[in-house]
């Protein structure tokens, strides 16, 4: 699905595209290695919907203007295992003739996930190939901070008919922060 926005003077920007995601209950736990006695983080799976705003942005300088990129600010509320806000940017562009057009994106997540506080930084890199869409969605290495450092992991993202957003985030905590 092709998620478009329309504004005065910049034409129509990509503002996500979507890959189906199936939801599951959250898993978490450690494995643990009989031989060394360590503890090696498992995947931990979170689920929920989240709330976006998306508001287009102006160039800033010229450069930005030649490139006539879309340009977005970002905030979202994450709701379900993940309780979280989350601000960020977007750079995106589409030919809507051929149905193809990619974006990329930075978002710093602060909440709570799992129960533990902190935040992270998700990176975004998706295109649409003539309707066919790709998105790969992950989490910065070392962004996390507080309960969350050493996080890792990807999201995927769907929109249901009516616009309601939900994410599945399969991540592990390797760090200080558990």
């Amino acid at each position: 699905m092709l998620l478009e926005m329309r504004w005065p003077g910049a034409g129509i920007a990509v503002v996500g595209l979507v890959l189906a995601a199936g939801l599951a209950g959250m898993n978490v736990g450690y494995a643990q290695d009989s031989a060394a006695g360590k503890r090696e983080a498992t995947m931990q799976h979170a689920t929920g919907s989240f709330d976006v705003k998306v508001a287009p942005q102006k160039a800033d300088n010229p450069q930005a203007e030649a490139a006539v990129l879309g340009r977005m600010s970002l905030d979202k509320q994450f709701h379900g295992d993940l309780e979280a806000t989350s601000q960020g940017e977007m750079l995106s562009v589409l030919d809507k003739d051929k149905g193809s057009g990619g974006y990329v994106a930075m978002e710093r997540v602060t909440g709570k996930l799992g129960g533990k506080s902190g935040s992270f930084v998700l990176q975004h890199n998706a295109t649409m190939n003539r309707g066919v869409p790709e998105m790969n969605i992950i989490v910065v290495p070392d962004s996390g901070t507080g309960e969350l450092t050493g996080i890792s992991g990807s999201m995927k993202i769907r929109i249901e008919s009516g616009g309601k957003h939900f994410y599945d985030f399969e991540y592990t905590l390797d760090g200080a922060g558990h």
